[in-house]
């Protein structure tokens, strides 16, 4: 079975319940068939029965008994299609029978099985005669004069069995007649519905990486069932275009933020080269390039945190970390810088808190929210940094600088890799524009998220949101 296809397999299992279904209720249609003719039957027997029990509770003459029991049973001359037989218990000689003892009717209705004898005013029904002369009978003790008598009576039910045989082989034929046609019409209604998918899959043959965000399959005319499964593939075609190009936009500016260090210390040193200088010269020369080597330096140690980050994905360290004592050592950190250029960080008494998470992504995360802070905010202004404890069960850690120029056009990019609100990318006005792109894969992975609002009145508010446990 697993080496068929599915449009087979469906095709086999809709087709077994079908054949099942039709199967069912062509039995249940024979039984109830078969059950409404013998009903028929048995009720008249019965009534024949009740007459001559009449008759015998009526009478003791045994002439007038043969005379009521034929009127009764209907029985004249040679006419075979009723039978009748009544005897006593314990007794082999027949009080009235309709056939001589040795004819073939008299065999059967004196060889009755005593299995199918009743109780006393009861009566059983049995079936006797040979096929294609099938007789229904019913058999009845009752009690007269203290004596037990047994009545049978027969009546032929070889053209109801006729009739069942006919309706059975109209069963068969209509029935084979709908599992084909029901076959076929599974067969092509599982191959209509598949269609769309095959088709779907030839146009997937032919996708290639330049062509990856044209592939649209709304034009396939697909049932309402499988809609989900093409607008499924429709939007993972979409993302994974989105990736290839962030890829792409990704090796590009990581080629571009390295290419521009290497230059700058490439020509100076070519520079320093081409002609004698003094001591100096050649010294502010090799600090030259070696600031863009440093450059390029912490470049790469950034492109190597953000592979591991995406390589680990989720995972972090399960280690408790005391967040109020980390954020008191950084901002005492970043606090010093900042007396350089008159400014303060401000950092409020929090009360004690526990994350859970890895202490060397959490420094990174806060020392690169803390560095934009103190870099792009007024030089004698103050950064305040906040720690709370929400009811949902994250810790919220809010750095507020009194910068607050960035546009509002600029705030939903600001997480992107290599994206700089600087487009000129000067070494003087900051990095390579990993930094937030970092912070955010870290907060990501501990279960949290971080948000930017700006404004000139307000100045900038990065919310960082973790999760305790």
């Amino acid at each position: 079975m697993t080496s068929l296809s599915l449009k087979w397999r469906m095709s086999l299992w809709i087709s077994a319940v079908l054949v099942a279904v039709i199967a069912t209720i062509s039995i249940v249609a024979y039984i109830e068939f078969e059950e409404s003719h013998l009903r028929s039957i048995d009720q008249t027997l019965k009534a024949m029965v009740n007459g001559i029990v009449s008759s015998l509770d009526s009478s003791s003459n045994k002439d007038k008994w043969a005379e009521e029991v034929s009127r009764v049973t209907g029985r004249s001359g040679e006419n075979p299609s009723t039978l009748y037989r009544i005897w006593l218990d314990g007794s082999s000689a027949d009080l009235l029978i309709s056939d001589a003892p040795d004819s073939e009717h008299g065999r059967w209705l004196r060889e009755l099985s005593e299995q199918n004898r009743p109780l006393i005013e009861e009566s059983n029904y049995v079936n006797i005669g040979l096929s294609g002369n099938e007789y229904r009978a019913v058999w009845l003790r009752h009690k007269i004069n203290g004596d037990t008598v047994n009545i049978v009576v027969a009546g032929s039910s070889h053209f109801t069995y006729h009739e069942m045989h006919e309706f059975l082989r109209l069963l068969l034929v209509l029935g084979a007649s709908l599992i084909l046609g029901s076959v076929v019409a599974v067969m092509w209604t599982v191959q209509c519905g598949l269609r769309p998918i095959d088709m779907t899959a030839e146009s997937l043959k032919d996708i290639t990486r330049p062509n990856i965000g044209e592939v649209i399959f709304d034009d396939k005319k697909v049932p309402k069932e499988l809609r989900p499964f093409v607008e499924a593939l429709n939007d993972m075609l979409h993302r994974l275009d989105r990736v290839l190009q962030q890829q792409k936009q990704f090796t590009s500016d990581a080629a571009h933020e390295l290419r521009t260090p290497l230059s700058l210390a490439k020509s100076t040193l070519q520079a320093a080269k081409i002609q004698q200088r003094q001591t100096n010269d050649y010294r502010q020369a090799i600090d030259d390039a070696l600031e863009d080597i440093a450059r390029m330096e912490q470049l790469i140690e950034q492109l190597l945190i953000l592979a591991r980050l995406d390589e680990v994905g989720g995972d972090t360290a399960n280690g408790e970390v005391q967040l109020d004592v980390l954020l008191r050592e950084l901002t005492a950190t970043y606090g010093k810088k900042m007396e350089r250029s008159g400014g303060k960080v401000v950092f409020e008494e929090p009360p004690d808190m526990t994350i859970q998470g890895d202490l060397d992504e959490l420094i990174r995360l806060f020392s690169n929210v803390l560095d934009n802070a103190t870099k792009y905010g007024p030089p004698d202004g103050t950064v305040y940094v906040t720690l709370v404890y929400g009811p949902d069960g994250y810790a919220t850690v809010k750095i507020h600088d009194e910068g607050g120029m960035i546009p509002p056009k600029i705030l939903p990019h600001l997480f992107d890799r290599f994206y700089r609100a600087d487009p000129s990318r000067s070494k003087t006005t900051g990095g390579a524009g990993l930094g937030l792109a970092i912070a955010l894969e870290i907060a990501r992975r501990h279960n949290g998220d971080i948000s930017i609002t700006s404004s000139p009145d307000s100045g900038t508010l990065v919310c960082i949101r973790l999760a305790r446990a």
